[in-house]
């Protein structure tokens, strides 16, 4: 899931649980009005009005309008970009718990956006979300393991995290556990795991096809008769988890 999918997601559900509360002038309800003009259900998408009602709401301090106004300050979405804004935003939310606004802070000082670039802070901020199992934090905290970036290198817990992400149906997350196999990180190379883990990853990210293909040239008829095995049963499992059909 990505982060766009995830935002949509999140709107999705506290639309949902905010249906009932008509009362004017309540935040909920400059909330779904904001969930409204971005998701284009009543016409084309308004992010103006969008960033006037995730504001109204924010200032009001309902947590999920935090989270989009510092969205919409972060890609300059019905706003002019400012990532010290949507930093400023995140914050709020993050420090409130939500694991979402965690991880994009997160990803704000990994690259120094709106921040100071400070590593050991993005870990930290990864590792709020990620023991709320947000997949897109694990997946962040993982990669910093590997690299060593903010924290003491530990390729076994981001072997851990990037296979639960990645069980999870997490793209990213998949691709970085099929490099892990593919380079030999996590033992002897195993093309066959890494080119199942290529393959689920394809359906989001390009690069992920492109190298499942170029691996498979170097693997026997057998091999990869075995791959194409391993990753049906990796797509059933994941699809069995989110209740969906493979």
């Amino acid at each position: 899931m990505n982060r766009v999918q995830k935002w949509l997601l999140i709107g999705g559900m506290a639309l949902f649980t905010c249906a009932a509360a008509r009362a004017q002038g309540r935040p909920e309800d400059d909330y779904r009005k904001a969930l409204e003009a971005s998701s284009g259900n009543a016409g084309a998408r308004d992010y103006a009005a969008a960033a006037r009602y995730y504001r109204k709401a924010a200032e009001a301090g309902y947590l999920p309008a935090e989270y989009g106004l510092a969205y919409l300050y972060e890609n300059g979405l019905g706003v002019k970009q400012d990532f010290a804004q949507a930093a400023a935003w995140y914050r709020k939310a993050a420090d409130r718990g939500d694991a979402a606004s965690q991880t994009n802070l997160g990803v704000l000082y990994t690259t120094g956006q709106g921040v100071p670039r400070d590593d050991a802070e993005a870990v930290r901020l990864y590792g709020l979300a990620a023991t709320q199992d947000d997949v897109e934090g694990s997946t962040n905290l993982a990669s910093m393991l590997l690299q060593g970036r903010g924290v003491e290198r530990d390729v076994e817990q981001a072997f851990k995290l990037f296979t639960k992400a990645a069980e999870r149906g997490y793209a990213a997350a998949q691709n970085n556990l099929a490099l892990m196999y593919a380079s030999g990180q996590v033992g002897k190379r195993d093309y066959v795991k890494a080119w199942a883990w290529f393959d689920l990853a394809a359906a989001e990210i390009q690069k992920s096809a492109d190298l499942r293909d170029a691996f498979a040239k170097k693997m026997t008829a057998a091999e990869l008769a075995d791959a194409r095995r391993l990753a049906a049963q990796n797509r059933k499992e994941i699809a069995g988890r989110d209740g969906k059909t493979p």
